[in-house]
């Protein structure tokens, strides 16, 4: 399991604390595969964390879908996959998981010099 104040210190880009849908497939620490519907505890250009009921290990890498609102024309939504970097119990059968995103980075429109 990561220690936070250890990634804190590795991160590359600012997070945001925001609640965004998420969708997140892969297969839990079994192999056993999932989908699991949850919400971002915050997200940033470079990655992402939210609570999960699937045990996960460290390392590994799933899919993200975050679903984008209709703006005008643009309704696609953004789709990437993140490496497991964080885990941390939350409770029986819980778990906050911090991803590093391995695909396409999200577009967070906050200035990360700030």
């Amino acid at each position: 399991m990561g220690d936070p104040k250890d990634w804190a210190e590795k991160r590359t880009s600012k997070r945001i604390e925001v609640s965004l849908r998420l969708l997140v497939r892969g297969v839990d620490k079994d192999g056993v595969p999932f989908e699991d519907s949850t919400e971002s505890y915050n997200v940033s250009r470079e990655g992402a964390s939210f609570s999960t009921t699937h045990e996960l290990k460290m390392g590994q890498v799933v899919e993200v879908v975050i679903p984008r609102r209709p703006l005008g024309r643009q309704t696609t939504d953004f789709e990437t996959k993140g490496e497991v970097v964080r885990i941390v119990p939350k409770g029986e059968h819980e778990w906050e998981v911090g991803l590093k995103f391995v695909g396409p980075r999200f577009r967070t429109y906050v200035s990360e010099s700030a």
